[in-house]
């Protein structure tokens, strides 16, 4: 009773009315979702349901406060929602998936909340849900935090920017040649020893190169051919881990260590600009036999790590077995941490790159970024009470304009101020270039399962072009996977049924006009929704203003003229140009490059943080020196 007073106290009965009646998402059962379903339950949301895809793991305990160590490997939904019943006044309703398998939460499924919570640890899964929200234009509210640091942004569908408007910075990757030829640093070989040599060993699906058209990140044809070779003689050594016998295991580190260097070595190119590796010797695998010694709190010598390495090795070879031909590296597994510890070890002293303790090879190895209970706890909290405003239940400070709303950060994430803790900046308008919310418009098609199996692709050309005004030149692509089903010359497909050309539930198709007019009508992009609740032969189109807009030609043409203009009122003329801040002078970008804005190397964001996404121009000028907004709790 005494919470219900205090909420009607600050929102008034009706609110709180409406606020029973309301139905969240909650996306994300970790660090920050834990959190925020603890807020939401005690700010009464009528229901709440809880998707989350993982199970607890024993990293987890020291920030998720609704786990305990019996719940490990347990599902994170069901087990949180089972943690709060007990001052609970809320409908919970959990979920263990995928939030993305359009099967177990159809579109339609969505349409029942009030309001989307993300508290997600992936990039993938962010973006989809955005794009859900712009769908169904379900207000969305974005949360992340790495140690310190953290964000916390509403996103209103057609009035706000969405996630996908300012640019996300994709997870690093490293180019074949380097992991398996020229490592230089130690994240090289840690990337090496877990995906590749683990799982050449252990996995019962075993790793193939055999894809001619893999982009192996060189030209050499020699090395190429070595690298596939090496793969090929790797499975000769999956045999020996099948075969049990530990006495062979030296026959693994000869392979590693020391045939497979001495291969490199005789590719001349690779070496003449890069320090060679030094193969380990028959004397250090036959010295290590019998050296026993291994403390994971230091890093130790070659020998102690050689003599780990078959330690551990022999361990594995029996899970093996006993595992069904298949073991699974985890970071909190023991025996496959230390594997990928010890081998990363041998090769970066190999390759002349300082050796690394196990406690940070495990950071490296399990993707840890440092998550910190309270800066998870503070960014819950202001999403929890942003969405209060967000669904414009605060009398006192009612939402005229929702670019009035706040975003917050945290002062190292945003920079926008050093001397607090927080900052609040308000929200910006949708980015005009946003491929998401701005450059295309948006609906959803309600189908019948009977219409997908009649309806014929010509005839839902022809159901589209009539309704928004298309011309005849038109494309329709799959948007699912960037397949063409039709334009003005490939015909071949419009006799078929949608489900004749692979369209299903879930399935977004990418409807453009592409006369070569001036002004040419918006491309449309359409969610097929395909349920058995509609009556046979349905085939509803949204009610969607598709608007005629310059076309892309002529805003090229355009900004071309204003880039020349640009050029004459500074100065310069076409043999100088400015690219991302750069001077080139003359006709050969690689005659001169004047550098004009100085280096930020000193205010780079440490390397724990993994950066989604750069602030928009709103925003930038309020930092002096901004950087990446978005951040990511990697679990």
């Amino acid at each position: 009773m005494a919470r219900k007073s205090n909420l009607v106290a600050i929102i008034g009965e009706d609110s709180f009315q409406k606020l029973r009646s309301s139905r969240c998402l909650l996306v994300g059962a970790g660090g920050i979702g834990s959190e925020l379903l603890k807020d939401l339950i005690l700010m009464e949301f009528g229901e709440i349901h809880v998707v989350d895809l993982d199970t607890i793991d024993l990293s987890n305990l020291n920030r998720q406060f609704l786990f305990r160590q019996k719940d490990i490997k347990q599902p994170k939904s069901t087990t949180a929602v089972k943690a709060v019943q007990h001052f609970n006044n809320s409908k919970l309703v959990p979920y263990q998936g995928n939030v993305m398998d359009t099967f177990t939460f159809p579109l339609h499924w969505f349409e029942q909340f009030d309001i989307i919570f993300n508290a997600l640890d992936n990039l993938a899964a962010r973006r989809y849900v955005n794009k859900i929200s712009q769908f169904l234009s379900l207000p969305l509210l974005e949360s992340g935090t790495a140690g310190f640091d953290g964000y916390m942004q509403p996103i209103i569908p057609g009035k706000t920017e969405c996630f996908e408007c300012t640019t996300k910075e994709t997870p690093k990757a490293f180019p074949v040649c380097t992991i398996r030829s020229t490592p230089s640093q130690p994240i090289h070989c840690i990337v090496w020893a877990k995906n590749f040599l683990f799982n050449q060993l252990f996995a019962s699906e075993v790793y193939t190169d055999e894809d001619n058209n893999k982009d192996w990140g060189t030209d050499d044809d020699e090395e190429i051919k070595r690298i596939k070779q090496e793969t090929n003689e790797l499975h000769e050594l999956q045999k020996i881990i099948i075969s049990k016998n530990v006495s062979r295991i030296p026959e693994i580190l000869h392979k590693l260590f020391i045939q497979d260097i001495n291969k490199l070595l005789a590719i001349e190119n690779l070496w003449k600009t890069r320090t060679k590796p030094v193969p380990l010797s028959l004397s250090q695998i036959k010295g290590s036999m019998n050296t026993s010694k291994f403390d994971s709190n230091s890093i130790g010598t070659i020998q102690e790590q050689i003599s780990h390495f078959i330690k551990i090795t022999e361990q594995l070879m029996d899970r093996y077995a006993r595992e069904e031909n298949h073991i699974e590296f985890d970071k909190d597994d023991v025996d496959t941490l230390e594997f990928v510890v010890t081998a990363a070890n041998i090769r970066s002293h190999i390759f002349n790159i300082p050796m690394k303790s196990v406690f940070d090879i495990k950071q490296i190895a399990g993707n840890i970024i440092p998550a910190i209970a309270t800066t998870n706890a503070i960014i819950a909290g202001l999403s929890s009470l942003i969405s209060l405003r967000v669904l414009n239940l605060l009398k006192y400070a009612p939402v005229n304009n929702y670019t009035d709303l706040n975003m917050a950060f945290t002062a190292k994430a945003s920079n926008l101020s050093q001397n607090r803790y927080l900052s609040n900046p308000k929200l910006a308008s949708s980015n005009c270039n946003c491929p998401v919310c701005s450059k295309v418009c948006r609906g959803v098609i309600k189908l019948s399962f009977d219409s997908l199996k009649k309806l014929k692709l010509s005839h839902l050309i022809g159901l589209i072009r009539d309704k928004y005004e298309y011309p005849e030149d038109i494309s329709l692509l799959d948007a699912s996977n960037q397949r063409l089903l039709a334009d003005y010359d490939f015909e071949d497909l419009n006799d078929r049924t949608l489900s004749e050309v692979n369209l299903e539930n879930g399935s977004i198709i990418l409807f453009s006009d592409e006369n070569d007019d001036t002004m040419v009508r918006k491309s449309i992009e359409l969610y097929l929704d395909v349920n058995d609740r509609f009556p046979c032969d349905t085939c509803k189109l949204p009610d969607v203003r598709v608007p005629l807009v310059a076309s892309t030609d002529d805003l090229s043409k355009n900004e071309e003229d204003e880039e020349k203009e640009e050029d004459k009122a500074v100065g310069t003329t076409d043999n100088n140009k400015e690219k991302d801040g750069i001077v080139i002078l003359g006709d050969d970008e690689s005659d001169i490059v004047i550098d004009t804005e100085p280096s930020n190397d000193s205010k780079k964001r440490p390397a724990g943080i993994q950066e989604l996404g750069e602030p928009s121009n709103k925003r930038k000028k309020l930092a002096n020196d901004p950087v990446n907004f978005d951040l990511v709790e990697l679990d």
